[in-house]
């Protein structure tokens, strides 16, 4: 299969090396050379550890000779599958969609890698729009089983199901979403998640590291809530949340303003929730912190409504937190277990 990639930032060069690793000719595209550059680097970096540790069936050098890197958005009409992996600004990923639209074929793929812009709302910078549709996968690529296929209204049944099968083919599981909601499965829970915590403590009921520590050592994640929060960044979290509360979700965390606006930006500024400076904060397990139901419930009853809306299954929404949050267990295998109403 033939791949293009538009955008080679962290996500962009990890989606190229992943297509590229499972035998694909890929085209990695980025207006900067620069961005090109290091985007190139990193999946050179990358190849050279996966083959230290004895998990590429290639050479690193046969794997990098797979990729194309390229700063024309030359004319793609041979291409199976175009994925776009640019920054989460609207105007832009249009932008981008219609000037591909003009150099693919008839029957090329166009995909988005948007984690948090509906994709039916993107589907409108296309005139074919029936062959659009998201592929989002998780971070870090190479190393993260997961990548949600996304419907978006227009979207064809066919290409749906084509792009399921291009998603078991580089080896990842693939979570069907069957319609376009917001956040689609993992982040619409993880939103839940986020303003459930940001509820305990704005409230004054419960202090971050108590809540954090229900995390950990409760419920078994692999972060706390609030650590998680500033290592994907603060600013990250506060933007996405302007956009799904734009578009009618709540996604409400009022300490995220309080922290953007004195510049505690999370892991990149060394302060957010926690101070970084001298690496990862140590969490104590406290026996004062949050029951399991408190941080969870609203989750859980989010994705009892996903369930019941059918855009996934109960078994999709529990994989997809496993794989994509590093759970222990699906959220509605926790939902069981606190005897939430079930699907």
């Amino acid at each position: 299969m033939k791949v293009a990639v538009i955008g080679s930032g962290i996500m962009g060069s990890g989606i190229a090396e992943v297509f590229a690793i499972n035998g694909n000719s890929v085209i990695l595209y980025d207006k900067y050379e620069e961005a090109l550059k290091k985007g190139l680097d990193n999946i050179k970096w990358s190849l050279e550890k996966l083959h230290e540790k004895g998990k590429l069936n290639e050479e690193p050098s046969t794997i990098m000779g797979k990729i194309t890197p390229t700063r024309q958005l030359g004319e793609f009409y041979d291409i199976d599958l175009v994925i776009e992996a640019v920054p989460e600004d609207f105007n832009l990923k249009a932008q981008v969609f219609r000037e591909l639209e003009k150099k693919v074929g008839t029957n090329t793929i166009i995909a988005t890698n948007t984690s948090s812009l509906p994709i039916t709302e993107l589907s409108t910078a296309l005139e074919k729009k029936d062959r659009f549709l998201g592929l989002h996968f998780f971070n870090p690529p190479v190393l993260m089983g997961l990548v949600e296929v996304i419907k978006g209204n227009y979207t064809s049944d066919q290409v749906f199901e084509r792009g399921i099968e291009i998603v078991k083919g580089i080896k990842k599981e693939p979570i069907p979403v069957r319609k376009d909601v917001i956040g689609f499965v993992v982040n619409r829970i993880l939103f839940r998640v986020f303003t459930s915590a940001c509820r305990l403590v704005s409230g004054g009921k419960y202090t971050i590291r108590e809540v954090d520590s229900t995390a950990k050592y409760t419920l078994g994640f692999p972060m706390g809530i609030f650590e998680l929060l500033d290592y994907t960044g603060i600013d990250t979290n506060l933007f996405i949340s302007r956009e799904v509360k734009k578009r009618g979700f709540d996604f409400d965390c009022p300490l995220l303003e309080e922290l953007y606006s004195r510049g505690q930006l999370g892991t990149k500024a060394k302060r957010g929730f926690y101070d970084w400076s001298n690496g990862r904060p140590r969490i104590e397990k406290t026996e004062r912190g949050p029951s399991a139901k408190e941080v969870l419930e609203d989750a859980v009853k989010e994705a009892i409504w996903l369930v019941n809306n059918n855009v996934s299954t109960e078994e999709e929404v529990n994989k997809a937190t496993k794989l994509g949050l590093g759970w222990p267990k699906g959220v509605l295998e926790y939902g069981k277990e606190m005897a939430i109403l079930k699907p």
